[in-house]
């Protein structure tokens, strides 16, 4: 009994099934006869087209094509699984973390959804408040300090060395906030080695056309909420070189920082790096609630993670 031209390529699809789905056909004989007879074929109908297609060994040429097919399905199924291999990269610490990196140190991370190939370097920080965290800001009281009284473009592509104080920039810090819904935390030391911290259910940076405006809300912490009294939320970034504050003056000039400006700051954590107190007013890194407007702390951080 030969099979005609139809049952081989039932069979041929059959197959593309089972290499899809890693199911052998050799090991599934009753998968296959049990898929042709549903189409309608006799079971001796069947045994003939698959003893013709595939199972006889003196049809070298079909049996080649079949072998060829299979390769072929096999690489397709290979770039698929790729594919959604690229898709589980991490976008933030916090993925990282959840696949068993629980090391704080700088990584590698996938956030733009629109280029899921590119890369940014990031420092995670995983032993704080049960770790995912993102860091996009810290001062430390180094021997070579940084910085932090910046041009517009500085602030927007970010500054630093990671491994010491750094900014990671306003661009990356929109991409990484629009994803999802993101908690912030703002970790603070003083110069007498006391430590505090501001927690926030809710961050996010808006986009270059709208001067990188922030929402930020819901605090809870030890720190008093640096980010409160309706002064930062909702406000644009400003720079000495570009403002976009609620001032008649540039508020970024005035107290030596960049930040999310009104009339000016409950807080001003990119302000100059004084030790300790000081007498010029609210131009060091301040947290008002905290420490007052004479006072620069020696140490904060700044990060983000995914809410839920």
């Amino acid at each position: 009994m030969s099979a005609p031209w139809w049952m081989c390529a039932s069979l041929l699809l059959v197959l593309v099934v089972l290499v899809a789905t890693e199911t052998s056909p050799a090991s599934e004989p009753p998968l296959v006869s049990s898929l042709l007879q549903a189409a309608g074929s006799s079971p001796s109908l069947v045994t003939a087209a698959t003893a013709f297609c595939i199972l006889d060994n003196n049809l070298q040429t079909t049996s080649t094509q079949f072998q060829k097919l299979l390769e072929t399905v096999s690489e397709l199924k290979k770039t698929e699984q790729g594919k959604g291999t690229s898709l589980r990269r991490p976008r933030h610490c916090r993925d990282l973390l959840e696949a068993g990196d629980t090391l704080s140190g700088i990584r590698e991370v996938y956030p733009f959804l629109k280029h899921p190939d590119a890369s940014v370097s990031v420092f995670c920080e995983q032993t704080v408040d049960g770790g995912g965290w993102t860091v996009f800001q810290r001062r430390r009281n180094l021997t070579q300090r940084e910085d932090f009284y910046r041009t517009w473009i500085e602030y927007r592509l970010g500054f630093g060395h990671m491994d010491g104080e750094f900014w990671l920039g306003l661009d990356l810090l929109h991409e990484l906030t629009s994803t999802a819904l993101q908690e912030m935390r703002v970790d603070l030391k003083d110069y007498e080695g006391a430590h505090r911290f501001a927690k926030y259910g809710k961050f996010y940076v808006g986009p270059l056309d709208k001067y990188y405006a922030i929402s930020v809300g819901r605090y809870s912490g030890t720190a008093g909420n640096g980010l409160g009294d309706g002064r930062h939320d909702g406000h644009m970034f400003s720079t000495y070189d570009s403002d976009h504050d609620g001032e008649s003056t540039n508020c970024a000039q005035t107290y030596r920082g960049a930040w999310w400006y009104d009339r000016c700051h409950v807080s001003n954590l990119n302000g100059f790096q004084h030790l300790g107190h000081h007498d010029s007013y609210a131009d060091g890194i301040n947290w008002r609630p905290w420490k007052g407007y004479h006072y620069s702390l020696q140490e904060t951080a700044m990060m983000i993670r995914p809410a839920f």
